[in-house]
């Protein structure tokens, strides 16, 4: 078990350089895109462009608190866990509203999924798993 330990810290000490230079990369399309909104056919079209960029970063952002989180505590919380796929779906839901694309059907189906997966958040802070007793 302890060599397991080892291996998976130095795999997630590989991951945090890459996860922050995918941040900056991100940072760095936005502000790439910035042009892109003076230039484009329409302002909706840089806009969407930009939102949809924006909201993208939010996700590796939450990612990236979950494996610093693994990295402190050796345990991944189902909290940051629930957040990503919550603010993916609400990145979904607000890409097809922005882009008028999606159907009621659709909306619905991510509402009651997001409604869902808030209600899973809101037990896992209420019952908050028991303490490792091997740590």
């Amino acid at each position: 078990m302890k060599l397991f330990k080892k291996v998976a810290d130095a795999i997630i000490k590989m991951m945090i350089p890459f996860a922050i230079l995918a941040l900056m990369f991100g940072l760095a399309k936005i502000f790439l895109d910035l042009r892109g909104i003076f230039q484009s056919r329409s302002i909706t079209w840089g806009f969407n462009l930009l939102v949809t960029n924006i909201l993208s970063m939010f996700i590796i952002i939450e990612l990236l608190r979950s494996i610093i989180e693994y990295f402190e505590i050796h345990r991944v919380r189902i909290t940051f866990i629930i957040d990503g796929a919550l603010v993916f779906i609400l990145r979904e839901m607000m890409i097809g509203i922005y882009e008028h694309k999606i159907e009621a059907f659709e909306m619905v189906s991510l509402a009651f999924l997001f409604l869902s997966i808030g209600i899973i958040r809101m037990l896992a802070i209420v019952f908050p798993p028991k303490p490792n007793k091997d740590e």
